[in-house]
């Protein structure tokens, strides 16, 4: 009997993560994380991000932890990494490469 896996769940977001979209943004997340499934949140297309936007991706990391599923982010854009790297939660958000 073989184990099927199924695709993660694919969110792609675009434009600003600030202060202003944070709470926007929460809200339409709420169901995002299905208890043991693999979401992965795709922020190629992000263009601003400031520190809500980080602590955005660290309430998302929470979430999915509460739910027991796997959470990954890739294409952090440039400022994204730096607050990131400045605050040293590189251990709590794992950011990856191109998936």
């Amino acid at each position: 009997m073989s184990e099927h896996h199924a695709q993660p769940a694919r969110v792609r977001l675009s434009g600003e993560l600030d202060a202003e979209t944070v709470p926007r943004r929460l809200r339409e997340s709420e169901d995002w994380f299905e208890h043991g499934e693999e979401t992965v949140i795709d922020l190629s297309d992000v263009e601003r991000v400031d520190s809500a936007g980080v602590a955005l991706l660290l309430e998302w990391v929470r979430d999915a932890h509460a739910n027991n599923a796997t959470l990954s982010f890739i294409n952090a854009p440039a400022q994204m990494r730096a607050i990131i790297d400045f605050c040293a939660l590189n251990d709590v958000i794992r950011l990856r490469g191109a998936s």
